[in-house]
């Protein structure tokens, strides 16, 4: 799967507030784009955000952006949905492992790839990975270094 298309499916499903693991994370920060599930504790189920009220805000989000259409909304919302509410019970599910969960994901990226591809226009989908590249970049300025590990005395 090409750079583009992982890219379209990580912007919908996670940049935009979609998060496969609870992250802690400062006021106006985003959660990372391509976060793989992770073995955390499971929140409850009044935490978690409705999957379609979560996917509509975020196809309104990007909607003035991309230029999306009512009927690229209408047909946009129903996958995100499902696949927030994938994230959810990844997120929820204590039995898989956190390859297991990844594995699962991708699946699940690789499924809903050609639906969102086919939906967006050329223009929208070169628009789409500048937004993808603009918050990598913001991420890699927000979030600290990572800490080097030090050998045993």
């Amino acid at each position: 799967m090409s750079r583009l298309a992982v890219s379209l499916l990580l912007t919908l499903a996670l940049c935009f507030g979609i998060g496969l693991s609870a992250q802690s994370t400062t006021p106006g920060t985003p959660p990372a784009a391509s976060t793989p599930p992770t073995a955390s504790a499971p929140a409850s189920p009044a935490a978690e955000p409705n999957p379609k009220d979560e996917a509509h805000r975020t196809i309104e989000n990007l909607g003035p952006q991309l230029n999306l259409t009512a009927g690229q909304k209408a047909k946009l919302e129903p996958i995100l949905a499902n696949e927030i509410q994938q994230v959810h019970d990844l997120r929820a599910n204590t039995s898989m492992t956190m390859q297991q969960k990844q594995a699962a994901f991708q699946q699940t990226l690789t499924a809903d790839h050609s639906k969102i591809d086919a939906i967006l226009t050329p223009e929208q989908k070169t628009k789409l990975a500048q937004l993808h590249q603009q918050q990598d970049a913001q991420q890699q300025h927000t979030q600290p270094p990572a800490a080097t590990p030090q050998p045993p005395k």
